[in-house]
Formats: structure tokens, sequence, C-alpha cells
């Protein structure tokens, strides 16, 4: 074990069920913490990861704010508390901002940003209880740069950047700690979405992606997961409160000039 401390933690991780947060399920289960994971639907794919980490599962999209509300309720049911909130789950679609479909474009913003924040109102009040607790909000560097055809997510990426500082403001003297992490390109599921916007394979993707990163290749979702280890760790959730972490792999561009 590299944290101690998460041992016994109470965490739950909405969009749990694939990509990054599948791995943190997995890395916070090497923790030998008690996890919950959030999905839409319980399926195949859900319960393969359940198996794996021996969490539990709290369903239920975030689109909804009574339905958010409920999985952190489920959640903390189950676990009896909560510790550790990660704010992981996403929608994603690409258009042209003027083009784009309006249930659409809301839909990102209901479940990457308001979809948390009910799920955060619903989980302070038993951090406060229990004496403290780390919010870690997943966000996107699709969150802090320009980038076409994404105007919904990345307003809904960068919102969660703020709401990060706000939180940590405003809940320190609870010993609440909000932290953010930026992830770069992943690869997880949602690079289809890129290849599908841009009209390439997903290899192609993969590869023009390689090709701006410093480290020559795309990130793992496991390493995002050692990201969140660190973030709800004491030392981490210290360093960071109301702070980001940009996991990029040395990806530093702003709007993409070949797009």
């Amino acid at each position: 074990m590299k944290y101690r401390e998460l041992k016994d933690k109470k965490v739950l991780i909405t969009g749990g069920t694939q990509g990054i947060g599948a791995s943190m399920a997995e890395a916070f289960a090497a923790e030998s913490a008690r996890i919950v994971i959030n999905g839409r639907i319980l399926n195949e794919k859900v319960e393969r990861v359940l198996q794996k980490t021996g969490a539990k599962a709290s369903m239920g999209s975030l689109d909804n704010a009574k339905t958010a509300t409920e999985v952190v309720e489920n959640a903390i049911e189950i676990m009896e508390g909560i510790d550790v909130l990660i704010c992981n789950a996403a929608g994603m679609s690409m258009a042209p901002f003027l083009e784009s479909d309006r249930k659409e474009w809301w839909s990102q913003i209901k479940i990457n940003l308001s979809g948390h924040i009910a799920c955060i109102k619903a989980a302070i009040p038993k951090m406060k209880e229990n004496g403290g607790g780390t919010i870690l909000l997943i966000s996107s560097f699709f969150g802090t740069i320009g980038w076409n055809n994404a105007t919904g997510y990345g307003s809904s990426k960068s919102g969660l950047v703020a709401l990060g500082q706000y939180l940590a403001k405003e809940y320190k003297d609870d010993d609440i700690m909000a932290c953010t992490i930026i992830p770069g390109v992943i690869d997880t599921p949602q690079l289809n979405v890129d290849a599908n916007d841009l009209g390439i394979s997903l290899d192609e993707v993969r590869q023009m992606y390689a090709d701006d990163i410093a480290m020559g290749r795309i990130a793992k979702p496991s390493e995002i997961a050692e990201a969140a280890l660190y973030m709800a760790s004491d030392a981490g959730r210290k360093a960071f409160n109301g702070r980001h972490l940009i996991v990029s792999g040395g990806e530093y561009r702003s709007t993409p000039y070949y797009i």
C-alpha cells in the first residue's frame, strides 16, 4: 500500500464503470478503500468492474439533479458515510456551436457540471458530520483551452475548475478539501467521439494527439488513477486544495491548428 491512510476510506466514484473511473476504482481497491461506483445502468461491463474491485454500485444518470442526489444518498447508506467523492462522470458530443443539438449541448452541462453540483450538495453535510472529506473533480484540458466543436463539453469542464476553487474556500474550516485533476489526452472510449468528429480512425486520432505530446504518447487511465490516489491522500488533498493538477504528458498547445 502506497497510501495507508486510504485504508477503509469510503469512496464514491461517479462514472466509475469504464476508462478513468474504472482505473480509479482498481487503484483505490488496491489501497483497501471501500468503494461505490456509479454509472447509468447496471450491465455486464459494470459487473466486471464490481467483481474486479469488490466495489458496490449506486446507479443512475447524473443528468437529473434528483437522481444525482439519490446516487450519493444511496452510496452513503451502503458505506455508512463518505470520505472521498470523485466527480468523474462525463457526457460528450461534438459539433459546431451553432449547429449543435440543443438537447445534446445542455446534456453535457447537466451531467458534467450541474449533476456533480447536486452530488456535492448531497455529500457535504455527511462530510461535515464526519469531520471532513475530499471532493476530487475530474476536469479536462478541453476545459482550459479552445477546441473546435466542443463548446458544451469545454464549458462544463471549465466550470468544474472554478467550482473546486470556490468549494475549497468555503469549506476549509470544515476540513473539506476540493482538488481538481485536469487530464490531457487519455486512451479511453471517449476518444471515439474525437475520431468521429474528425472523420478519421481511432488509431489515427491516437497518433495525431501523440505527435503533439512531449512524452510521445497519450496517457493511460491508470496514470490518472495514480494522480487521484495522491490527491485523496493526506498530503495531496492539502497541497492541492483549491488548486488543480494538469496530467498531460507535456501537452501545452491551445486551439488545434490542424483542424
